[in-house]
């Protein structure tokens, strides 16, 4: 059995068997599921398993990035009631609405070639369109970053990162005959990850980093011919997040040149990265039992333990 393929079903046991850790008796909805995709059509409903969407939205079978391409978010959709499940509504309010020329059909920036890695860190659903902007333009492979589970009441909200992967499932599953394992990467992250506040009791800490398992160190992307890392971001005077602090240092130090790029300028022009040493970070976020992050926050005790 193909690898991936193996690793979500063994999770997916793992989650069956952890439905009140997860879930309880509560469920989420992930976008309309009346809607059409960005194709204006109900071929969404292929992409409505974990393992189709995972894989149509994950690198080429045959790629070394297949081990970064996280799981928790697809697995969820096998424990959220069918009826439940659409793609994000065409013309919904986004969380960052993207410029023309960085979706649909625009042509990619034209430092996207053989070599760079992209990383795509905007707003959770708009780096899913920006990333579905790269991966039909430059055959980019694509790589999911999102490592946490949606619940009702979740810190932030991956159920609307879901719906844009549904609306876009459609589009990157007519393209992905082109991708190679040798195309460039695009590593898709939700720059809202750290959240904004800790979680209060029986709330559900579903907030994140990027952790260094997923992301390659600097003699992997060499070997796979990676000289640059470019930053995708829509604000250069907060990039990048903190959790990405150490990863642009060591490559950085390791000869892999860094540059940031502002979404919201045409083309995306480069600004290099203004190397410094990684600031101190020390998150102390809630990981699941089924793998990825969040958990209710407890109750405090009584018994005067705190």
């Amino acid at each position: 059995m193909w690898q991936p393929l193996s690793r979500i079903l063994e999770l997916l046991g793992r989650i069956r068997l952890r439905l009140d850790v997860l879930f309880g008796h509560q469920d989420v909805t992930v976008g309309d599921p009346t809607a059409d995709d960005a194709q204006r059509s109900q071929l969404w409903h292929r992409y409505i398993r974990p393992e189709k969407l995972y894989d149509v939205w994950g690198p080429h079978p045959e790629s070394q990035w297949i081990p970064f391409h996280a799981i928790p978010i697809f697995a969820a959709l096998d424990r959220i009631p069918k009826e439940k499940i659409g793609p994000a509504r065409p013309g919904a309010p986004p969380s960052l609405e993207l410029p023309e020329h960085a979706r649909g059909s625009a042509p990619a920036p034209q430092w996207l070639v053989p070599g760079v890695l992209t990383i795509a860190d905007l707003p959770g659903p708009a780096s899913v369109e920006a990333a579905a902007w790269l991966v039909t333009s430059a055959g980019c492979q694509p790589v999911c970053t999102f490592n946490n589970w949606p619940h009702p009441k979740g810190l932030i909200r991956p159920e609307l990162i879901l719906a844009e992967l549904l609306r876009w499932a459609t589009t990157i599953g007519e393209v992905r005959e082109r991708l190679t394992p040798s195309s460039p990467p695009v590593w898709i992250c939700d720059n809202g990850r750290l959240g904004q506040r800790t979680g209060k009791p029986g709330e559900f800490d579903n907030r994140y980093y990027i952790e260094e398992a997923a992301l390659p160190g600097p003699g992997l992307m060499k070997s796979a011919g990676i000289n640059r890392i470019v930053y995708v971001t829509n604000d250069p005077a907060q990039a990048p997040v903190i959790d990405l602090d150490g990863f642009f240092f060591d490559s950085e130090a390791a000869g892999i040149a860094v540059h940031i790029a502002n979404v919201m300028e045409p083309g995306l022009p480069l600004r290099p990265w203004i190397t410094r040493p990684p600031r101190k970070y020390e998150p102390n976020f809630k990981r699941s039992s089924a793998g990825g992050f969040g958990s209710t926050v407890p109750e405090p005790s009584s018994g005067g333990g705190g």
